[in-house]
């Protein structure tokens, strides 16, 4: 136990970084969509973004997901710690929970105004490419750890599968947002596996019907079974308008903009909602 924890980080940071390597190399070799935005600026914000987040949970969550599972199991504490299990289940059973609880707070975030606040960091990014995958406010990441610690707790998720859970997680989200085209029958075949970039795109539509639709990340089982999943979006995949509407121009994408979006005010000549059909960009 003691080995891999210790290595832990470095095996999730390589995974990682391997993973956005060869999204990269794929995006450039068959792309979905054309790139409204040259990538230099948008991946420093990302980049940053990602840099900012991690910084400031280390700064303030003095216990990591993995230490708290590690600790909750030596304690006893929540649900899978005090019953009997095959290591297998438990593990099976661990990883479910925690992609459920990625879904189910994807969902408060966009339902609640002050979380919607902080996560429309998130959805603003003009295109959708693997790099969108790491564009989130500190804010929304210190609430996510929050969720994640909590649900540890309460169900005795054991360190492997909180280790499995979150590496797998973000290594399937680099992915559903890549910006890469598959061939429709293995898109329709792997969706009912994990979440593919084209079901999880339309999730990024500026229209308010879309975007509500598809929070699942790794598992998709979780928009069926809610009643959440949408098939394609309206105007079709190449043609569908990505973002937010109330952020479109270039002063809106500074790094210092983005964090400060969550506390400007709506600008007056924006709709609160765009709906379907009624949203038209100038290409």
């Amino acid at each position: 136990m003691a080995d891999w924890l210790a290595h832990r980080e470095a095996l999730q940071a390589g995974l990682l970084l391997a993973s956005i390597a060869g999204v990269l190399v794929w995006e450039t070799w068959r792309p979905r969509r054309t790139l409204a935005v040259p990538l230099g600026g948008r991946w420093f914000n990302q980049v940053a973004l990602t840099a900012l987040g991690s910084l400031v949970v280390r700064l303030s969550a003095p216990l990591a997901a993995l230490g708290l599972a590690v600790m909750a199991q030596e304690q006893g504490w929540g649900l899978l710690n005090l019953i009997a299990l095959p290591a297998w289940l438990s593990l099976m059973i661990g990883v479910i929970a925690i992609d459920l609880n990625t879904y189910l707070q994807h969902r408060l975030f966009h339902a609640m105004p002050l979380l919607w606040r902080f996560h429309k960091i998130h959805h603003c990014d003009l295109d959708v490419d693997c790099g969108t995958a790491l564009r989130h406010h500190p804010v929304e990441t210190i609430v996510t750890q929050v969720f994640d610690l909590a649900l540890i707790v309460a169900v005795g998720v054991s360190p492997l599968a909180v280790l499995v859970a979150l590496t797998l997680g973000g290594m399937v989200s680099v992915f559903n947002h890549a910006n890469i085209a598959l061939p429709k029958a293995a898109d329709r075949a792997l969706r009912w596996l994990v979440v593919t970039p084209d079901m999880h795109r339309i999730h990024h539509s500026v229209d308010v019907e879309e975007s509500n639709r598809n929070f699942a990340n790794l598992l998709p089982w979780w928009d069926r079974l809610f009643s959440t999943y949408r098939r394609e979006p309206l105007l079709g995949q190449t043609q569908m308008v990505v973002g937010l509407a109330e952020a479109r121009a270039d002063r809106d994408f500074s790094l210092w903009s983005l964090l400060a979006l969550p506390f400007r005010r709506r600008r007056a000549d924006v709709p609160f909602e765009t709906r379907l059909g009624n949203y038209e960009v100038s290409q």
